[in-house]
């Protein structure tokens, strides 16, 4: 529910659950499921040093991958967003220690957050606001940065989602 998808084969808003999805939540669809879904890949299976707490269904923190724009000699960097998925997810067990982790590694480090059911989400990155406590190995100055990116995100303009045609490479 909390990621947008606009394939030209599924269209869905976040804050929705997808016309797809079964009772169970698998996937009735799963054997011909669009690229987009094929090529997502969650964090929390994904990379090794995520903590086994941070299960998204679980925790309401849904960890993904995603490659920045590239910098000026076209190098990408790969970040980790943290999606906070509800009011507690910022200080769910394993978190503050994961993300210190990703900050420590130097791998870029995001906060994202939905917006209402519908419309666009905040996001930011927390690196540099970060570096401090996880240097000194403060996890509650660590989960106070997190709190305060979630409310701050939570307070931020949402625009409506409005999904059209895919774009055609001409």
């Amino acid at each position: 529910m909390a990621l947008t998808i606009n394939d030209p084969v599924l269209q869905k808003v976040q804050g929705y659950r997808c016309r797809n999805a079964q009772a169970d939540n698998s996937c009735a669809i799963y054997e011909t499921r669009p690229q987009t879904c094929r090529n997502f890949h969650c964090g929390w299976r994904r990379l090794k040093w995520v903590r086994e707490t941070l299960r998204p269904d679980i925790s309401g923190v849904l960890v993904r991958m995603q490659y920045e724009a590239p910098d000026a000699n076209g190098a990408r960097a790969l970040g980790v967003i943290f999606t906070l998925l509800n009011a507690n997810s910022w200080k769910v067990e394993g978190l503050a220690e994961t993300v210190a982790a990703a900050v420590a590694a130097g791998v870029p480090a995001y906060v994202h957050v939905p917006g209402p059911p519908g419309y666009t989400s905040s996001q930011a990155r927390i690196n540099d606001a970060l570096h401090g406590a996880v240097l000194t190995r403060n996890k509650p100055a660590i989960l106070e940065v997190l709190r305060r990116a979630r409310s701050m995100a939570k307070q931020g303009d949402h625009e409506p989602i409005v999904l059209g045609p895919p774009e055609v490479n001409g």
